[in-house]
């Protein structure tokens, strides 16, 4: 161990890092489910519309799911992690081995047995297991807790099992990295295997792995900041305030009522700016997902008559000035008015691309649309708006169709309330006594949420995620660059006798040090390619659960590429420049 430390504390090195970004991702992994998590977002109740839906999913369904599949891809960024780390463990300890050779065939010369040397490198394994397994838990606890802490939603108990997994395999990397070369001693050394160009496909793979998640991590960084933008822009700035508020239990023709009033009062306390009701989640584009019947009229689908359509919409609840208030355009028609209350002819306003591709024509105004299962759930379609790019967290698993009801009409106890106000007015005091002269004296006090801080907490699950692929990015280059480095000193090791040989036919310095760097960027290049042949699964699994989040980046991979050339190149230059400065005899002597 005194001899050979400086590889010991590099192995410890590898068993912490590998630990420490293992632990946060595990530690909210619960077991039973490959893809249960600690992971959760508030709920909130009323969420239904108060239809009757079949295998309607509500905007929690929709946020819980985003969630699980999210987890799931960083959970295999961790699994990828922990390849890196082990290959890591394993090449460091494959160099060690080879350093340590020649000692050990002096011990077996002067009669040390095999199951002695094996003793005494389970006991080198152990304390260097024990000093990785102790400092990696201490950092990946204190990496759990900011993890927890940073999660911006609600978190389930979980147990050691996937911890105490993740512990062993990082432990059992370290003993087998260390009894395999004397339970299977090889003819040559290390070093000549190691010569062998598909040995260079280690740190290959490796710094292809951190391509791949740094990508995904600059991408989900990138476009969550680019999202916030977006909402504020298109909802006005975001300068308004957002109340969230249940109703008391009641009649549902009560509730419209008391709603009706709500926004009459409202209207005349802030005539200059904007009062909108939505239902939960509207606000960031968010609804619940059902089927839609249009009637299209004459329209068929390939030869196939299909005058009724069933399309996958996200049903909205809206109140007359929602779409100004959303900066949604209306196309033709009309949109959501004060008259479309509880009792009158029920009307939807849908959205231009299920105008123009399930109705004849694309003419939808005057045709019926069918929501729910209720056969008396028709709706006349009064209003064609423009698409909506919707940010709230887990949109991109929604359905390219909108359709917007009144929510006089369909009157849900879990609404928002949205006001922008263009007086001086103190809007909380008018928006309480509002709510208890119209809901009831009952109705508890709300405070309002600014709306550029509701749509930054939209962002916020996936800036949480953006985060931590890029810890498990930064990590696994960290682990590739401790592999590569050693790999790449045995590969130049390895190729003493020919760079002698070559020195003493008249080669120059300058010629074999071109040669050692053009093969160390060569394998730097080969990690772009595996990173770009692997990439494309993760990038685009994150773009389907992203909305707008594009599959990848040009701009982003050549970033990282060079990053990955320049350390390849890195690990070759010292121990190349020690072999162009040696004397050509003890070049080829070493072989």
């Amino acid at each position: 161990m005194r001899m050979y430390w400086g590889t010991a504390v590099l192995l410890v090195a590898a068993g912490i890092g590998g630990l420490t970004v293992l632990l946060p991702v595990t530690s909210l992994w619960l077991p039973g489910s490959p893809l249960a998590t600690r992971l959760g977002l508030t709920t909130a109740s009323g969420s239904d519309l108060g239809i009757p839906w079949l295998l309607a999913r509500s905007p929690d369904r929709i946020q819980h799911d985003a969630v699980v599949a999210l987890f799931g891809l960083l959970v295999g960024t961790a699994v990828a992690t922990l390849a890196t780390a082990t290959l890591t463990i394993l090449t460091l300890s494959a160099a060690r081995g080879s350093a340590r050779e020649p000692e050990v065939a002096v011990r077996r010369a002067v009669g040390a047995s095999r199951g002695g040397l094996l003793a005494a490198a389970l006991l080198e394994a152990a304390a260097v297991g024990a000093a990785a397994l102790a400092l990696g838990s201490v950092l990946g606890v204190v990496g759990t807790r900011v993890a927890i802490a940073e999660w911006p939603g609600i978190m389930e108990l979980g147990t050691l099992g996937p911890d105490v997994v993740a512990a062993l395999a990082i432990a059992a990397a370290i003993v087998m990295g260390a009894i395999l070369p004397l339970a299977f001693p090889r003819q040559k050394r290390v070093a000549e295997a190691e010569a062998k160009p598909q040995g260079l496909l280690v740190p290959a793979f490796q710094l292809g792995i951190s391509l791949t998640v740094l990508t995904a991590s600059a991408l989900i960084v990138r476009h969550a900041a680019h999202l916030i933008e977006a909402g504020r822009a298109g909802a006005g700035g975001g300068g308004g305030q957002v109340f969230e508020i249940a109703a008391p239990d009641g009649p549902p023709a009560e509730r419209a009522s008391q709603y009706a009033a709500l926004l009459e009062r409202l209207n005349r306390q802030f005539e200059s700016g904007a009062v909108s009701l939505t239902s939960r989640g509207a606000i960031a584009g968010l609804g619940t997902v059902a089927v839609a019947v249009t009637e299209c009229g004459r329209c068929y689908e390939g030869s196939i008559y299909t005058p009724w359509r069933f399309k996958d919409a996200t049903h909205q609840l809206v109140t007359a000035d929602s779409f100004q208030a959303l900066g949604v355009h209306l196309i033709a028609g009309r949109g959501i008015t004060s008259a479309d209350r509880w009792g009158s002819q029920r009307v939807a306003v849908i959205s231009r691309l299920l105008a123009a591709r399930h109705f004849q024509d694309g003419n939808a105004i005057g045709r019926a649309l069918k929501v729910g299962v209720e056969f008396s759930d028709w709706y006349t379609v009064v209003g064609v708006v423009d698409d909506r790019q919707p940010i709230g967290f887990g949109a991109a698993t929604l359905p390219e169709y909108t359709v917007y009801l009144s929510l006089l009409q369909l009157p849900a106890r879990s609404v928002e309330l949205l006001i922008r106000s263009g007086a001086s007015t103190a809007v909380t005091p008018v928006v309480n006594g509002a709510l208890r002269e119209t809901l009831g004296p009952l109705v508890p006090r709300v405070e309002p949420v600014a709306e550029s801080a509701l749509l930054a907490a939209e962002i916020a699950p996936l800036e949480w995620f953006g985060r931590w692929f890029r810890v498990e990015g930064w990590a696994t280059l960290g682990l590739a660059v401790l592999g590569t480095f050693a790999l790449m000193r045995l590969w130049v090791l390895s190729l003493r006798p020919e760079l002698g040989v070559r020195r003493a036919m008249g080669a120059r310095r300058s010629q074999i040090l071109w040669f050692l760097l053009s093969r160390a960027a060569a394998v730097g290049m080969a990690g772009v390619v595996i990173g770009l042949w692997f990439g494309p699964a993760l990038w685009q699994g994150l773009s389907q659960l992203v909305v707008g989040l594009p599959s990848w980046d040009p701009g982003i991979v050549a970033g990282y590429g060079s990053v990955l050339v320049a350390t390849a190149i890195a690990g070759a230059v010292l121990p190349g420049w020690q072999a162009i400065n040696a004397p050509p005899a003890e070049l080829i002597g070493s072989g």
